[in-house]
């Protein structure tokens, strides 16, 4: 494995469009509307309290994360 060159990028943000920062918008997004579905819907989403702060919490982060990128 060679090491990456400076100014090259590494090979996976390339593959993935990482330095864009829309696929860490879409994995907030995703996090939070699963969050959102179990505090609305319990009995579908057998999750606990703690974990749906714990998802929506993550997700409002990449979101940001993904903006201020």
């Amino acid at each position: 494995m060679r090491a990456v060159q400076e100014g090259e990028g590494c090979p996976i943000t390339r593959i993935y469009a990482i330095k864009s920062g829309i696929p860490v918008i879409g994995m907030g997004l995703l996090l939070v509307l699963v969050g959102v579905l179990g505090l609305l819907v319990p009995r579908q989403f057998p999750i606990g309290t703690v974990a749906i702060l714990i998802f929506v919490g993550f997700g409002v982060f990449l979101v940001w994360l993904g903006l201020t990128k």
